[in-house]
């Protein structure tokens, strides 16, 4: 008579002889039926080679560009690299503007966006020609998932633009920084994600760091108020669909041309409406050619924010991306001090000094938490490993015992 052990196993043996073809690995287990071996060994599930599949073909992020374990060739540091890459494309940006428009007569804030896709849109087409990078295939699925972003990031600016027209500089900084709030509360209530006492006190740094900087021309009225409020919800839905709806597997690269396709229809369109594109072109062809290069860098460092933008939101949290780029008004108001010999009063100073100490806490928290995070990963490895080698040994005695078993025949026809 057969033990239980014994029986299970050949019940096990009689199924596996009874079903369909099925190919083996080069270790000798059988394979289930709807995956095969291929030449190395490894195995690979049928289906169509799409932007989920295993083939590459610029759409998706490369498997060169990953290390162990699905983690970036930067191991852990590739968030922080992220970061750091996204908020020298906005400092650079932000004084290079200040820099080209201040003190001329070229106001065309809609055009110079549709300006600044177009030049996103050449140059990438123009990497993938000197075979810089992949070439980059147009896709519906991507430009559909691409829409809700375009359209939100538009309207964040849009609203942007109305705000000012009411409030002060200083009261919009305190609403902008309100967003980041915003969206560590979304992040909460959506994923569950921790908020630590560290994080907690970076972020009322950083608003009473903007309040006390701004103290004394916190200037609003009630439309202000309302175009700032309606500003914060579409900067806090922009980071919540950069989150959600842009598919994490496409790269940055296919997510900027196509972000940047419909940014150069919708802010053309939106510009030729306002009677702006013909006199863009017009004023800009008078411009001196320092101006005209200048214009075209700006093009370029905002191809690189969008580029980075991506990155930052595939591989940190959409909380660390807004603080990231509201923290970013602290180097800028520094670096335009020396720079632009802007006035910077007592409060200024004792502003940005609660701006640097805001980010100095958030990224102590954060780097905690990374190391927390390993250290529980690594005991419940530690936990796991015994229970996985068994488990192993188990399935090796059970191939060995089936091996004894005499060739059984095939039920059915």
């Amino acid at each position: 008579q057969l033990g239980r052990g014994a029986l299970h196993r050949r019940r096990r043996a009689r199924l596996y002889s009874a079903s369909a073809p099925s190919a083996r690995s080069p270790r000798g287990r059988l394979c289930p039926q709807g995956a095969q071996a291929n030449a190395s060994g490894s195995l690979m599930r049928r289906g169509p080679v799409g932007l989920n599949s295993t083939k590459s073909n610029g759409m998706r992020v490369s498997d060169a560009d990953k290390g162990p374990h699905g983690k970036g060739i930067l191991g852990d540091f590739e968030p922080a690299v992220a970061c750091v890459s996204y908020a020298l494309c906005s400092i650079t940006l932000s004084l290079f503007n200040k820099l080209v428009f201040s003190g001329t007569s070229f106001n065309f804030p809609i055009s110079v966006l549709a300006f600044q896709s177009l030049c996103a849109v050449v140059f990438l087409k123009g990497a993938a020609v000197l075979k810089m990078h992949e070439p980059v295939p147009f896709s519906t699925d991507v430009l559909r998932s691409m829409a809700p972003v375009t359209v939100l990031f538009s309207l964040m600016l849009w609203t942007s633009g109305k705000a000012l027209r009411f409030v002060s500089m200083p009261t919009f900084t305190v609403f902008k920084n309100l967003a980041v709030v915003g969206t560590t509360a979304w992040e909460f209530f959506r994923f569950g994600n921790k908020v630590s006492y560290g994080v907690l006190a970076s972020l009322s740094l950083m608003v009473s760091g903007s309040v006390i900087a701004g103290y004394g021309d916190l200037t609003f009225s009630r439309e202000g108020v309302l175009w700032m409020l309606v500003n914060v919800v579409t900067t806090v839905a922009y980071v919540a669909a950069l989150k959600e709806l842009v598919p994490h597997d496409i790269s940055s690269g296919a997510k900027t041309l196509h972000n940047n396709l419909l940014s150069l229809i919708l802010f053309s369109v939106v510009a030729a409406a306002g009677g702006e594109l013909e006199p863009f072109w017009s004023a800009l062809q008078e411009q001196t050619t320092g101006f005209q290069l200048a214009l075209l860098f700006t093009g370029v460092i905002g191809t690189a924010i969008n580029m980075s933008t991506f990155w930052a939101t595939r591989v940190t949290s959409g909380a660390t991306y807004a603080f990231v780029g509201a923290s970013n008004k602290v180097p800028v108001a520094i670096i335009g001090h020396f720079a632009f010999h802007s006035v910077l009063t007592v409060a200024g100073w004792t502003g940005v000094a609660l701006g640097l100490g805001s980010g100095f806490v958030y990224a102590i928290t954060k780097e905690r938490e990374r190391r927390q995070g390993k250290a529980s990963q690594a005991a419940s490895l530690a936990e796991t490993a015994p229970l996985v080698k068994q488990f192993h040994s188990d399935e090796d005695s059970s191939e060995d015992d089936r091996a004894e078993l005499p060739s059984l025949p095939r039920c059915g026809p």
